[in-house]
């Protein structure tokens, strides 16, 4: 019972992000389990389309990549042993494909949606090129404003993420961002997103469950 009171309190939460987004251009759709979220996603992309991904453990959590290459889709994602060159190539055939998925790192009860990157091929293919863009955002990463949003970026999402890189940076030692001068380090580009941009077809989906950093 106490699981679904909270279930309860954080779908209140999502269905007034749901209108902020919306107020603020962009479509969006709330789901409460993770498998309507991924045929969801599925449905929407359909058959013999390019879909761009940009490194996200969101993604990866959904395990959906298999599904979407079942239909016939050509997945066009970086790999950590390419080379420089192959990324940069990479990064820019995914910036004009059908579809984009990508997850950010906050989202604001006013729908400010909030993006950090090492590289920006991510935060670039969100803003503009793919034919449309889906960004999928678990309940963690709802934050109250823009200066909790940008903070949760820094400390957590970034945090973990070098962990996960093992990246030798100081925030894997202090747990906390130093704002570093570090060759290693990944937090490089800061994007906000105040409203949708204004020519790129944009679907929100927000999700009642913890998803990725």
């Amino acid at each position: 019972m106490q699981e679904e009171n909270i279930k309860a309190f954080n779908l209140k939460t999502l269905q007034e992000v749901k209108k902020s987004l919306v107020k603020n251009g962009f479509k969006c759709e709330i789901f409460d389990d993770l498998a309507t979220t991924k045929q969801y996603i599925i449905n929407l992309i359909g058959k013999n389309k390019t879909v761009g991904i940009g490194g996200s453990q969101t993604i990866n959590m959904l395990d959906i990549i298999d599904d979407l290459k079942n239909n016939n889709n050509k997945i066009i994602t970086h790999s950590p042993e390419m080379d420089k060159d192959t990324k940069m190539e990479i990064w820019k055939q995914a910036q004009y494909s059908d579809f984009y998925l990508a997850s950010p790192q906050s989202i604001t009860l006013n729908g400010e949606v909030v993006f950090l990157d090492a590289y920006g091929n991510r935060v670039s293919s969100c803003i503009i090129g793919p034919k449309k863009v889906i960004l999928i955002c678990g309940i963690n990463k709802i934050t109250n404003d823009l200066n909790t949003a940008i903070w949760r970026t820094r400390n957590i999402a970034a945090v973990i993420n070098n962990i996960r890189l093992k990246k030798p940076n100081p925030c894997t030692t202090t747990n906390t961002c130093q704002d570093c001068n570090s060759p290693t380090r990944i937090c490089n580009v800061l994007v906000v997103l105040y409203k949708k941009p204004n020519y790129t077809d944009y679907e929100i989906i927000l999700t009642n469950f913890s998803l990725g950093y």
